[in-house]
């Protein structure tokens, strides 16, 4: 069993994504769950976490209304306004019906501040989500965001902090073991967990596969072990150096070589706890969604 802890979907006739650029023309469509579900059977992939690709309630809702009408999708990471405490707090009683809401995130490699997150108001909202018990997500790129996790994991001990794509390691440059260092103080923190995902994007050979990936995977096996670590996709933005396919046959390969006797744990394991994907929900809660 595979569980594809990262992935996104977005119209662009609905929703305008402003981080999208010409450089991004591969992706520069809209992907909805049709174009998925029949990659998602050919990888092995069972359940999905699908997270936020705008700053915006219009893109929230529409993750809703995908995961409401897709039962393989176990949960999903939405957004609120962190800068507004007042706004947070209203946004997250809406969406307190929803029975698939795990946790909050926010583009913070697009914030002009790379320590956006440690903002007095900001700090305020994520007190909401310790309070709710809701997942704080992390789109960390090193070095400029990976250096404050430490901070948030020690003001909210009780919230669990998920950093996506491993912070986005410097592979293949000499500026790997400070990125090492950095992510080892990050995991020294209990409550912090990370996602192996959006390698491919790191690199800049259109030709990887495995080995490409193993030494950051070896690090962060180091650093976690097998209960906080967990695999994604990172589609559709994988595109960009790839396909599906090639993601989870390389991403499995990398998880065999470097720790076979954990494949199940970080493959579908972690995913499943962390996010409580096997939650049932009653059919009216669904129904409000």
């Amino acid at each position: 069993m595979i569980v594809d802890a990262h992935h996104h979907f977005w119209n662009l006739e609905r929703e305008a994504l402003p981080w999208m650029t010409a450089e991004h023309g591969v992706i520069r469509r809209t992907f909805q769950p049709a174009d998925l579900e029949p990659l998602l059977e050919r990888a092995g992939v069972s359940r999905t976490v699908l997270v936020q690709a705008a700053c915006t309630d219009s893109d929230t809702d529409s993750m809703f209304e995908h995961a409401v009408r897709h039962e393989w999708i176990g949960g999903v990471i939405a957004w609120v306004d962190l800068r507004s405490p007042a706004r947070a707090h209203e946004r997250l009683d809406e969406l307190a019906a929803r029975p698939k809401l795990r946790g909050i995130r926010h583009l913070i490699h697009d914030e002009p501040d790379p320590h956006w997150i440690l903002r007095d108001d900001v700090l305020a909202s994520l007190a909401l989500l310790e309070q709710r018990q809701l997942i704080l997500e992390l789109p960390c790129v090193y070095p400029r965001h990976l250096g404050d996790v430490p901070e948030l994991a020690t003001r909210f001990p009780d919230l669990t902090i998920v950093i996506d794509h491993l912070g986005k390691p410097p592979i293949g440059s000499d500026a790997m073991a400070q990125w090492a260092e950095t992510l080892h103080a990050a995991a020294a923190h209990g409550n912090v967990v990370a996602k192996i995902s959006g390698l491919n994007t790191a690199l800049s050979a259109g030709d990887w596969d495995a080995g490409d990936l193993a030494e950051a995977v070896g690090v962060a096996l180091a650093a976690f072990g097998p209960s906080r670590l967990m695999c994604g996709s990172d589609w559709p933005v994988a595109l960009l150096n790839g396909d599906y396919e090639r993601v989870w046959r390389e991403t499995v390969r990398v998880i065999s070589d470097c720790a076979p006797e954990h494949a199940e744990q970080l493959l579908s394991q972690t995913a499943l706890r962390v996010y409580d994907l096997d939650r049932a929900f009653a059919p009216a809660a669904a129904g409000t969604s």
